[in-house]
């Protein structure tokens, strides 16, 4: 199909800055707290969770948006209070908090109770900065990070990794990496395998990486990059390199790039970023095949953070915009199923004309909408289109996928997984308007989460199931 529109949900509100044929930011319901050093994830119905914060202390609320409703509302907070934690979706469909500042325990979120369980505690004291990833087989890697000892007021920089066992709750310690390193970057190849890539060690900055086995718990170390850098950002591409750009947290940052051949064990330059950056993040959006760089953009504090859209294949910038208010764009954002970006809370700021900087924490969030080339006035009655929730969710082999067509359309349901990659193609034909109902059967497939898109000549609809054995 040549023109569809990413759909998942209308939200009502007031598009802010747009950048043609690739997207729009719009900003929606403000959170019910102010939060910085909070954690966000998507949750298996689509929804976003955010708990924690380290405003005035460290705290313990949650709250979810709710797409139906277009409105944040509190849940259960956790057991723990924390800040600058982790949140990840785990194959069985709970979310696992791990630790934080100056914490090792560690809880579960169940989004059916909406409640929050203790869990295995991660053998590793840390306070700040590791890197936290998600394994081929559902595990759960945590490698790195820093920690100030009270006593001597020394900073350490941890070899130190563990894994969470989704089938036991429990945490193993792994084979500790060669170097010692916070603020740098873990990335999961399509092998399998997890590139670590820099960040800040004993002699500061480093270019050194190393790549960890699960299947059989080694590190290897790699060919260093091009560059030193911690504070940068990566992301794995699709012809399976691993793109790396900027770092630095002291001025002038870094806007080089750089891409890594997993294959040859090579590094090679890339096209600069448009702005320098660090502590950014990196999106892929497959519905325009481009890379969506975000934030880093604000020190020294006198512009708007920005954005711009890096295209993957050629290794070039396209684009480049402001963000809309002046809003710190770290940790505070989440992809959704849909493709779309949710930014939620951190800190604002203003730079007074002649005078220091100053920030203050925020509950403003916002919503960047992918643009494609269809002409969003000629779509009526979009919003008849439904896509239903699969039932059961979680499901053990086979569920039910029921859709509605306002009209005559050409139809096709797909079933893909995590990497995008097509699974079942479960309707592809011309379908009058009505209700239709599809049985899926994933009786060959293993555990995991996977997405479900109804295609039309005007709409994409996508949601996420839980296949649970």
């Amino acid at each position: 199909m040549k023109s569809i529109l990413t759909f998942l949900i209308l939200i009502e509100s007031s598009v802010i800055a747009t950048a043609q044929n690739y997207g729009s930011w719009s900003e929606i319901d403000s959170m019910n707290t102010a939060r910085v050093g909070h954690a966000l994830v998507v949750l298996p119905d689509g929804n976003v969770l955010v708990s924690g914060n380290g405003v005035d202390s460290i705290q313990s609320s949650a709250e979810i948006y709710d797409f139906e409703t277009g409105k944040w509302r509190y849940t259960a907070p956790m057991n723990v209070p924390r800040s600058d934690h982790k949140l990840v979706l785990l194959n069985t469909g709970k979310v696992l908090a791990v630790a934080g500042y100056k914490e090792r325990s560690c809880e579960l979120f169940d989004p059916v109770s909406e409640t929050w369980t203790m869990t295995d505690s991660i053998p590793t004291y840390r306070w700040f900065r590791p890197t936290v990833t998600k394994l081929a087989n559902g595990n759960i890697l945590v490698v790195g990070g820093g920690l100030i000892d009270t006593a001597s007021g020394n900073s350490y920089n941890l070899k130190n990794a563990e894994i969470y066992n989704i089938v036991t709750d429990e945490w193993t310690e792994a084979t500790p990496m060669h170097l010692g390193r916070k603020e740098h970057t873990a990335t999961l190849l399509k092998d399998g395998r997890v590139l670590v890539t820099g960040g800040v060690t004993i002699n500061l900055k480093t270019d050194e990486c190393e790549i960890y086995d699960p299947s059989n718990n080694t590190w290897t170390v790699t060919a260093p990059m091009l560059e030193k850098r911690y504070d940068h950002a990566a992301i794995l591409l699709n012809n399976g390199e691993v793109f790396v750009s900027g770092g630095n947290s002291t001025y002038p940052w870094l806007k080089s790039c750089e891409v890594y051949n997993v294959g040859s064990n090579e590094w090679t330059s890339a096209a600069d970023m448009l702005a320098y950056r660090t502590a950014h993040r990196i999106y892929y959006l497959p519905k325009i095949d481009k890379l969506l760089i975000l934030g880093g953009d604000a020190q020294p504090v006198t512009t708007e953070d920005t954005w711009e859209i890096y295209d993957p294949v050629s290794l070039t910038p396209l684009y480049e915009d402001p963000f809309p208010i002046n809003q710190f764009l770290y940790n505070n954002n989440v992809q959704l199923f849909n493709e779309n970006i949710l930014i939620a809370g951190d800190e604002e700021y203003e730079v007074p004309q002649g005078g220091l900087p100053y920030t203050w924490p925020s509950k403003r969030s916002w919503i960047f909408d992918i643009t494609t080339d269809v002409d969003k006035e000629k779509i009526s009655n979009i919003e008849d289109f439904h896509l239903a929730q699969n039932y059961p969710n979680p499901f053990n082999p086979s569920t039910t996928i029921s859709y509605t067509l306002p009209s005559s359309s050409s139809v096709k349901l797909v079933v893909f997984n995590t990497l995008g990659k097509e699974i079942a193609v479960l309707v592809n034909k011309e379908q009058p308007s009505g209700n239709y109902t599809v049985n899926f059967d994933a009786k060959d497939l293993s555990s995991g989460i996977y997405f479900y898109s109804l295609i039309t000549e005007t709409t994409v609809i996508t949601k996420s199931m839980i296949l649970l054995k």
